[in-house]
């Protein structure tokens, strides 16, 4: 009788460590398996996002120019699975785009001109993870299950929590830290050079698109100042795009005008602007173009800055070489070796561009 009971409760005890063995190894097996595969970002927005600790594709959305030029030098234009929206295909102002990334060319677009989303198109794709900084696409893509991490650039410093979460995304927080280190590093050059220079001797400078008389981003004025000028419009402006009349510009009477498109020809052409210091003297300008325009949010800002200080102050930075900057800037957070001839097509604004 004890050894049946013995052997009985034998039985019993390795049914029992079985059946423990299986629960602990199907739950931790499970987690691990979880764990082990996706991670939680929280974005921009402060939305907590699960994504895969792998990336193999990526779409861009909205200001995909934009989104691209960050995914550039995260080292991850070659996951980017959607081509660039049609609306600015049709423009075809972005020729750096697939100079940077030639695989952009035979990617499926998923906006079409109206700039909707192509959601059918979208789940064709399948995405490992979607970036957008439209909290409306957001919304679009979080309807169907789609992960997406919500990116913001309002403010010039917002760049680098957007690089450092980008980093954390791609597991690649080295390259967020470089980038970081050369974006505050290049925007206080030109500082360092003209700090002695009083206000009142600083170059009045107004950054516009001359056809719809409206000036850009805050972040143009942000760039003027760091390049040493003075931002004209920086104390009229109330909200983040701003329009101006004829009457406007000229009491701000600038002492430089860059223009985002190829407008000289239209205000060196307007009588009525004759009388305008950088008209007069010759001081209008078209912002350089590469993988986005240089005066709008791009990871190209920091060069913005050195070429605006060299524009408005050529004596002081005779020496700066823009064209170097730009080739070696394109090599480390690139990957592009371009020419000296690319990198001056670049500056002169009109890469991709048609003459208005």
């Amino acid at each position: 009788m004890m050894k049946e009971t013995s052997t009985v409760l034998k039985a019993i005890i390795a049914v029992s460590l079985i059946a423990l063995l299986a629960f602990t190894c199907g739950c931790t097996g499970q987690g691990q398996a979880t764990d082990s595969e996706t991670k939680v970002i929280t974005d921009m927005a402060g939305r907590e996002v699960v994504v895969p600790k792998n990336i193999d594709g990526i779409v861009t959305i909205g200001s995909v120019p934009v989104l691209n030029s960050f995914m550039f030098v995260m080292g991850q234009g070659d996951k980017i699975a959607n081509g660039l929206p049609d609306s600015f295909v049709k423009q075809g102002r972005w020729k750096y785009q697939y100079v940077i990334s030639p695989d952009l060319k035979n990617k499926p677009s998923i906006q079409p001109t109206t700039g909707d989303i192509n959601l059918e198109e979208l789940m064709k794709i399948n995405p490992d993870v979607a970036f957008t900084m439209s909290m409306p696409s957001v919304e679009a893509l979080d309807k169907n299950s789609i992960p997406v991490i919500y990116l913001a650039w309002t403010d010039a410093e917002d760049v680098k929590n957007l690089m450092l979460l980008l980093g954390e995304v791609f597991d690649e927080q080295e390259r967020a830290e470089r980038y970081i280190r050369y974006f505050d590093e290049t925007t206080a050059r030109p500082g360092k050079v003209v700090a002695s220079i009083p206000d009142g001797q600083r170059p009045k400078v107004l950054f516009c698109n001359y056809k719809s008389m409206s000036t850009g981003l805050k972040i143009d004025e942000w760039f003027i100042e760091k390049a040493g000028g003075i931002a004209v419009s920086k104390t009229d402006r109330v909200e983040e795009s701003m329009t101006f009349d004829l009457e406007q510009l000229l009491a701000w009477d600038p002492d430089v005008i860059i223009l985002n498109s190829q407008e000289i020809a239209l205000v060196q052409n307007d009588t009525r602007l004759s009388g305008v210091s950088a008209v007069k003297n010759g001081n209008v300008y078209v912002a350089p173009m590469g993988a986005h325009y240089w005066a709008h949010r791009t990871s190209e800002t920091p060069l913005m800055v050195l070429w605006t200080a060299k524009t408005i102050y050529p004596e002081q930075f005779k020496d700066l070489d823009m064209e170097a900057e730009v080739m070696a800037f394109y090599k480390e957070f690139f990957g592009c070796e371009i020419t000296r001839d690319q990198a001056a097509e670049i500056l002169s604004g009109t890469a991709g561009r048609s003459p208005a």
